[in-house]
């Protein structure tokens, strides 16, 4: 795990770009049904995978953010994703966190963790003023995780034919 390549790391976590060697390790998240239940994409082919690795690679050149990789800073296991896209919601442009965790990581406080990290990211290297998650209402877990996060509840919407609820936190 090259250090060139790690965005922030946290008390148990090192977020870092995603890169072609991470694609088994992303398929325990984008190949799972239970884990893309919310996605407004939905579950990746292998070829989809590479699609995305190359999307991640693309939005860093392009907008110095994207999709991370989530690694225990310990042993090293992968954790998932965490990162920021850019989407018009509605009239807005708006700047939403994402985070996926594999099935047997989840419950352990690491989705509030990378949300933070990743947040603390957003402030000082990207000099944002607010960040967003956009959430299906249904999807309980992050919307717990967002709250515990410091998002606040702004409005309902509509993203890519979903109902939606918008968070932002201030930075």
């Amino acid at each position: 795990m090259g250090f060139e390549l790690t965005i922030v790391e946290t008390e148990r976590l090192c977020i870092r770009q995603i890169t072609n060697e991470d694609a088994k390790d992303l398929s325990k998240v984008l190949a799972d049904p239970e884990v893309m239940r919310y996605s407004t994409v939905g579950v990746h082919t292998k070829e989809q995978i590479c699609d995305y690795i190359a999307n991640c690679k693309n939005q860093y050149k392009l907008n110095g953010y994207g999709h991370w990789a989530i690694y225990n800073s310990v042993t090293n296991e992968f954790v998932g994703v965490c990162g920021l896209n850019k989407h018009k919601v509605g009239t807005d442009d708006v700047i939403h966190i994402n985070c996926r965790l594999v099935i047997d990581q989840q419950g352990k406080g690491y989705a509030v963790e990378s949300t933070h990290g990743v947040l603390d990211f957003a402030k000082k290297s990207l000099k944002l003023k607010a960040v967003h998650a956009l959430i299906e209402p249904a999807n309980i877990t992050s919307v717990k995780a967002v709250n515990r996060a410091g998002f606040q509840f702004i409005k309902s919407s509509v993203f890519r034919g979903f109902e939606i609820d918008i968070y932002q936190v201030a930075l």
